[in-house]
């Protein structure tokens, strides 16, 4: 399901992931999402990795183990 953050901007707190397949796809959905308007800046540079998640005991692949990008905002001190 697609939906646009300011759908769920109640439900947003201060740091925010987009974690997107590829850079390209990165650049058009921080476009979209118009991040700055919201009141958030990128924190750092857009970084392509692998994620991984954890119960505390067993640790688990997420997207089937591929590469994504991620693009970290934090709320701007306005």
């Amino acid at each position: 399901m697609r939906q646009s953050l300011a759908q769920s901007h109640d439900q947003v707190g201060d740091r925010i992931t987009l974690i997107i397949p590829s850079l390209t796809d990165a650049a058009i959905e921080l476009h979209r999402q118009q991040m700055w308007n919201k009141g958030y800046q990128l924190e750092s540079k857009i970084e392509c990795q692998t994620f991984f998640s954890s119960d505390g005991r067993e640790i688990d692949t997420l997207f089937e183990g591929k590469a994504m990008y991620s693009a970290t905002f934090i709320k701007r001190e306005d």
